[in-house]
């Protein structure tokens, strides 16, 4: 059997794909094309068996196309798949000629097979309908003609035929079972003059009674097998009408038993259905006067021929009053309002759930009012529809029924309802999209700060490696030379001692800036909060202008849990906000952190924190102070009350949730014209481990060949003397390239590799990758100043088995070769 053949007319290709892939997995021929232009040739050449188009298209629209295939194939099933669910779009595909209208996204295909399914059946039908009854009238017009012209005595018969094709008319107006069953065999019993019999209609598993002319003695149902021998069994086994003279004479033939009958002639019509098969049995009996002759079965033959065509059409009437409903439903669901209002009287006739929501009102409520007493009152007496300035789309306020106003995408366009003229109405909800919009301005300027301190950390990224490797040499030369003099009452001993302990804190320095520029979670460790104040408080003094004067009392040196860079957030952000209360008129910037044990006592009621150690971080100022009609607004994001460009409202924000995240509290006190004070607690850690790691007193050494790469001179010699003085045998080369050479020529004369990561020619892992390349085992030890694209995880990829962070101290690389060495 040839597979029908589909055309899908869509502009986008997903669903073209989508369609297309499922009904070729069901078993059909498709077709596909990109818009209705393409779409319409494609239908002249291919001549399909089924469209499946969409409304929205360049070009040559949805409904352009309907409206040429249904002029010139009206028996071609098509199907509207559309994205789109306005009442008057449907409404109009179906006038331009869509059999079917699908929603789409279509989220489980299966409906989309069943409609194409329907529809082809439909079509089917339809074809068949139209073939059948041209093949019938033709068969009528030539028995007639033959009646006429062979004997005048059959004219009797030619007005019974006319007759016939009057009632085929008034079945096919039926539009149920029960209806087409009784209407059917009332029919048959006048043409046949008979006064009892009954029809029935084949189920699965028997015959069900539809009607009957003399109720009292037929069965409802009729299970199957049917009784041996019966007439029924007979019918439907020969697929022929049966004429019976006298029941009882005929022993070849099971009587029912029943002794209402007038005489013993009976007639039995298989009804068949439009696929050659039997829809059900009607029977005749009791005629007046009697008997049944061979005429009465001719003519019922016909007569029952055409009930095929009516059955078919009644089952197209329920099928069609599925759609209604399936559209109803779709109305009654869909998140959009519609309301239709007569155009005359101006009362709503229909409104689905969704506009009856927004206007706070029960939709049967609202059902045969004036539209704009409900919709709009402060028009009342005037319905803005009426004007075709109002009709197509437009933005406007839903009043609803307690006086809100609810913004709406509005659409109007006429209709017809009933026979009468309407306006259908449809509402979209703006509220949400104007929320989502004043979202979309916040996440926008959210993502501008983003990107502002994306750019901050490239920078201060790559101004960490160049300092990184100056430290190293400052670092690296004063710890040597440390070590060189030995005596600590050299007079340059102190000299060097302050030369590395700047080092040190610019290196602390850096990372702090490192740190503040990611943004990054870290995980939460003991650690003394004071020196990060003072830090943070070095760092504003060199920013701060003359005329403001900072004041610190710190006092505590207990850990806390937290994460550093948090914690210098809180400070910047709070010292940042105080400069910026003084920045006109200048004042006192007070820091303070001291101990504090919180308790049930009224000075900590208002805190939401349980008994116990607290340090308590003190920020405050005398700037303008906060007004109270917006204090408690504060902490919110986004909330500022700072000039456009200087602010983004999002500083105190990020510190009331940096310190709930380390369960901490934050209260703010503040005096108009006094000035703000911002209070922090944050709980004490009893783990001071981490604060408490000595120093190591001697430091691993060793024996091994080390092979020492770095681009710089000054780093190569300085790594050179700090292994040599650890016992290490030193291979120390200037630049990459000239490095890998010297591995290729003799692998097996290294026992470990030290390289820098960022140098001209080959990069350290692209170094590293080579080594390992010729020998796999070599440990290999990685030194960078700052990369965001190299990280432990990439170096454990590539076989490397540490990472160093300039600058290197002489602990740090004893600590890290001899690791390396060792795990090998």
């Amino acid at each position: 059997m040839t597979p029908s053949r589909i055309l899908i007319i869509d502009d986008e290709k997903a669903i073209r794909d989508s369609f297309g892939a499922h009904l070729e997995d069901c078993g059909y021929e498709v077709l596909t094309a990109e818009n209705g232009r393409v779409g319409l040739s494609l239908y002249d050449d291919e001549q399909p068996d089924l469209v499946i188009v969409d409304l929205r298209m360049p070009e040559v629209d949805g409904n352009q196309v309907l409206q040429q295939i249904s002029r010139v194939s009206p028996l071609t099933p098509l199907i509207v798949a559309s994205g789109t669910g306005i009442i008057a779009d449907a409404i109009e595909a179906l006038h331009c000629g869509a059999w079917d209208y699908l929603l789409k996204p279509i989220a489980d295909l299966s409906v989309l097979t069943y409609a194409v399914e329907a529809a082809l059946e439909k079509g089917q039908l339809k074809r068949e309908n139209q073939a059948y009854r041209e093949q019938l009238e033709h068969q009528v017009e030539a028995r007639t003609d033959q009646l006429e012209q062979a004997n005048t005595n059959l004219s009797q018969i030619n007005a019974r035929l006319r007759h016939i094709v009057d009632t085929t008319r008034s079945l096919s107006f039926c539009s149920e079972v029960q209806e087409f069953g009784s209407l059917l065999l009332e029919e048959f019993g006048q043409h046949m003059l008979a006064t009892g019999g009954s029809i029935y209609l084949k189920e699965n598993h028997g015959l069900r009674l539809v009607h009957t002319l003399d109720r009292g003695h037929a069965a409802e149902f009729i299970a199957f097998p049917l009784p041996e021998n019966s007439l029924f069994a007979l019918a439907m086994a020969e697929n022929q009408p049966i004429l019976e003279h006298h029941i009882g004479e005929n022993e070849a033939i099971r009587p029912s038993g029943w002794e209402g009958y007038a005489d013993g002639s009976a007639l039995v019509f298989p009804l068949p259905d439009e696929f050659g098969g039997i829809a059900g049995i009607m029977t005749l009996h009791s005629k007046t006067p009697p008997p049944f002759v061979d005429q009465d079965r001719e003519i019922g033959t016909i007569l029952a021929s055409y009930s095929c065509e009516a059955l078919r059409a009644v089952r197209a009437s329920e099928q069609l009053r599925d759609s209604e409903s399936r559209f109803r439903k779709i109305l009654d669901t869909i998140p959009i309002g519609i309301i239709i209002v007569d155009a005359e009287t101006q009362h709503i006739v229909y409104i689905n759930p969704a506009a009856a929501g927004m206007i706070g009102a029960d939709p049967q409520a609202l059902t045969g009012k004036v539209c704009h007493e409900v919709i709009c009152p402060s028009q009342a007496g005037h319905c803005p529809m009426v004007s075709d300035k109002e009709m197509g789309l437009s933005e406007r306020t839903l009043m609803t029924v307690d006086g809100c106003n609810v913004p709406v995408l509005r659409t109007v366009s006429r209709t017809t309802l009933s026979g009468r003229e309407c306006f259908l109405e449809s509402f979209i909800d703006l509220s949400e999209q104007i929320r989502a919009e004043a979202d979309k301005e916040k996440l926008e300027a959210q993502l501008r700060q983003a990107q502002k301190m994306e750019a901050l950390g490239t920078l201060a990224g790559g101004i960490a490696h160049d300092f990184n490797n100056i430290l190293s040499a400052v670092l690296g030369y004063s710890e040597l030379g440390l070590q060189d003099l030995d005596d600590q009452a050299h007079p340059l001993y102190p000299k060097l001692m302050a030369i590395n302990h700047a080092g040190h804190r610019a290196r602390d320095l850096v990372e702090q800036i490192l740190a503040f520029s990611r943004m990054q979670e870290q995980l939460q460790a003991p650690i003394k909060i004071s020196p990060i104040v003072k830090e943070a408080i070095k760092l504003l003094q060199s920013s701060l202008p003359a005329n403001i004067q900072i004041k610190a009392a710190i006092t505590a040196d207990r850990p806390v849990l937290g994460d550093p860079t948090q914690i210098h957030q809180i400070i910047m952000n709070l010292c940042t906000n105080a400069y910026h209360a003084m920045q006109a008129s200048g004042g006192v910037l007070g820091v303070s952190l001291e101990p504090v044990a919180v308790d049930a006592s009224a000075d900590f009621a208002a805190l939401d924190l349980p008994p116990g150690p607290y340090l308590r971080l003190t920020v405050s100022d005398t700037g303008d102070g906060i007004s109270p009609a917006i204090i408690d607004r504060i902490f919110d994001p986004y909330f500022t009350t700072k000039d456009k460009g200087k602010g983004t409202g999002l500083g105190l924000a990020v510190v009331h949730g940096i310190v709930k995240r380390h369960r901490g509290e934050i209260s703010v006190e503040s005096r108009v014209g006094e000035g703000t004070r911002f209070t922090v607690f944050l709980p004490v850690s009893d783990d001071e481990s981490a604060e408490s790691r000595m120093h190591p007193i001697s430091l691993p050494r060793g024996t091994e060949h080390v092979l020492l790469v770095d681009d710089e001179k000054d780093l190569v010699e300085i790594g050179r003397e700090m292994l040599h003085r650890l016992g290490y045998r030193v291979t120390a080369i200037t630049g990459s390239l000239d490095a890998l050479e010297a591995f290729k020529q003799d692998p097996l004369r290294f026992d470990i590799v030290v390289t820098d990561y960022n140098m001209p020619g080959l990069t350290g892992d692209q170094v590293a990758g080579q080594m390992l390349s010729i020998r796999r085992e070599i440990p290999i030890i990685v030194c960078t100043g700052f990369s965001e694209v190299f990280d432990q995880q990439q170096a454990k990829s590539i076989g490397i088995r540490q990472i160093l962070m300039k600058p290197v101290t002489m602990e740090a690389i004893a600590r890290a070769v001899r690791e390396a060495l060792e795990t090998r």
